[in-house]
């Protein structure tokens, strides 16, 4: 079990021995964290887009201004992240509870002294997005979990500049299961992939990415506590198991290495600037609304 220390602003990981702060909070829905290549901190959450950052006052959280094509100015419930090009992009939806309702593509500079994000263009035919990664040739894969009791697909981004959607076609089908996390590693896709409802076995896949589709499908993980998304480090993944309330690192044959306790995590991230703490986890945890920065003595690398 998790003990909050409420005064000392940390939480004591009872199976582990370790700590975990609390770095932000007041996020709705917490979802994802992404460390950019120049070493910026950003995390998404339902209702707005943040940069995090830390000097020694402490850790900050300021929502960063989005701008969309109609010149609106809306919330949105932001997703996946990732970065091409020295660009990051997020995917948002306006509503999460509306398989209809508008979804964006954001870009943002990360070299801005103040950030802002610009709308890509709208994306057609998502239901549900989700994680968000990028291959070594600008693509971008978006992982759509589809209508309610239905499979679903991951469509594929090109783009024509920064700030410009190109195509989008549906790039893979799933037959049974709903896509969750994308990471891109060395023209692999990986996937976290869960059941048409909250029981059932969940996978976390790995893929070879070939010209018109995913190709060469391996298991790497098999659990019954519903994947989220995932950090991919040196020799295997850090997993968010939602329904499992625990973060798991395991090998890339799928041995479970080490496990930490967290209530309703729906990300890991893997930190390496020093200034955040190198070698340490970001953990989101949704119901909460709160980011954790997790020393867990893993001895964790980046791939």
């Amino acid at each position: 079990m998790k003990q909050a220390l409420i005064a000392a602003g940390l939480a004591v990981l009872a199976c582990s021995g370790v700590r975990a702060e609390v770095i932000a909070s007041g996020m709705s829905a917490a979802e994802n964290t992404f460390q950019t290549s120049n070493q910026r901190l950003f995390a998404s959450s339902d209702g707005a887009f943040y940069e995090i950052t830390r000097d020694g006052l402490g850790w900050h959280k300021m929502p960063v201004v989005a701008a969309f094509k109609d010149g609106g100015n809306r919330p949105c419930y932001y997703l996946g992240i990732t970065e091409s090009a020295g660009t990051l992009y997020t995917v948002c939806t306006e509503s999460n509870f509306d398989p209809l309702a508008r979804k964006h593509l954001f870009g943002l500079d990360p070299y801005q002294a103040v950030p802002r994000l610009t709308e890509a263009g709208e994306l057609g035919g998502v239901a549900l997005p989700n994680g968000l990664a990028a291959d070594r040739s600008g693509n971008l894969y978006l992982a759509d979990s589809g209508l309610p009791l239905l499979p679903g697909v991951i469509h594929k981004i090109t783009l024509a500049g920064a700030y410009t959607i190109a195509t989008q076609s549906v790039f893979h089908r799933f037959a049974a299961c709903k896509p969750n996390g994308l990471k891109h590693d060395a023209d692999r896709l990986y996937v976290s992939v869960n059941p048409f409802s909250y029981i059932g076995l969940s996978q976390l896949l790995r893929y070879d990415i070939g010209a018109t589709g995913l190709a060469n499908k391996a298991s790497v993980y098999t659990s019954w506590a519903f994947l989220d998304d995932f950090a991919l480090v040196r020799g295997g993944a850090v997993i968010a198991e939602f329904l499992g309330g625990r973060i798991s690192h395991v090998s890339e044959a799928g041995a479970v290495l080490h496990t930490a306790a967290f209530s309703q995590p729906t990300s890991a991230t893997l930190l390496t600037a020093p200034a955040f703490g190198a070698g340490s986890l970001l953990v989101t945890e949704r119901g909460k609304g709160t980011i954790n920065r997790f020393d867990s003595g893993w001895s964790l690398a980046p791939r």
